[in-house]
C-alpha cells in the first residue's frame, strides 16, 4: 500500500508546488521592481539583476525539477532515493514557508509573493508528508533527518546562486 500511494503524494506535491510558483509568478510582476530597495546588501544587488522574465524562467526550471521528482517517485514508488528526494522537496517547501513569513514581516511588511500558498497549502502538506513518511518508514530516520540540511543547502546558497547566475546570464 505504501508504494501505491507515494505516486499520488508525489503528484499532489507537484501540483501544490506548481500552484505556489504560479502565485509567485503573478505577484512578482508587481513586487519584483520594488524588491531591491527593500533588501539589505548583498541581496539587493542580486535582486537588481533579476528581471521579471528571468524570474519566470527560474520558476519554470524549478517546476520542471519538481516534475522530474514526481515522475521518478510515481515510476519507482518503493525507491528510497526517489522518496528521499520527494521528502527533500517537501523540506525545501517547509523552509520556504518560514522564509515567506519572515520576508512578509520584515521586508514587505505585509504580503510577500507566494505567502498565501506557502502558509495555506505547502505548510500543512509538508507536515502531512513528514508525519506519514515517519509513520510508514519511507526512509530511515537518519535519511529523514538529512532532508533538513539538504533543504537548507537548496533553499539557501543554491537558490541564491541560481538567481544570481540567471540574472547575470540574462544581461
Amino acid at each position: 500500500m505504501v508504494g501505491r500511494t507515494n505516486g499520488t503524494i508525489a503528484w499532489l506535491a507537484l501540483g501544490f508546488f506548481t500552484l505556489h510558483n504560479a502565485e509567485e509568478a503573478l505577484a512578482f510582476r508587481t513586487y519584483l521592481p520594488r524588491t531591491p530597495a527593500l533588501l539589505p546588501e548583498p541581496f539587493a544587488k542580486i535582486a537588481t539583476t533579476v528581471s521579471y522574465p528571468t524570474m519566470l524562467a527560474a520558476l519554470a526550471v524549478v517546476t520542471a525539477l519538481a516534475l522530474a521528482i514526481a515522475v521518478a517517485t510515481a515510476a519507482w514508488p518503493q525507491s528510497s532515493r526517489a522518496l528521499w528526494t520527494l521528502l527533500t522537496l517537501e523540506a525545501v517547501l517547509a523552509l520556504n514557508v518560514v522564509a515567506h513569513v519572515l520576508i512578509a514581516l520584515f521586508v514587505f511588511h505585509g504580503y510577500s509573493p507566494g505567502l498565501a500558498t506557502a502558509v495555506l497549502v505547502n505548510a500543512p502538506f509538508a507536515i502531512y508528508c513528514f508525519r506519514r513518511a515517519h509513520r510508514e518508514r519511507w526512509v530511515s530516520s537518519a535519511a529523514l533527518r538529512a532532508t533538513v540540511p539538504a533543504a537548507l543547502l537548496v533553499h539557501g546558497p543554491i537558490l541564491i546562486g541560481g538567481l544570481w547566475l540567471a540574472g547575470w546570464a540574462s544581461r
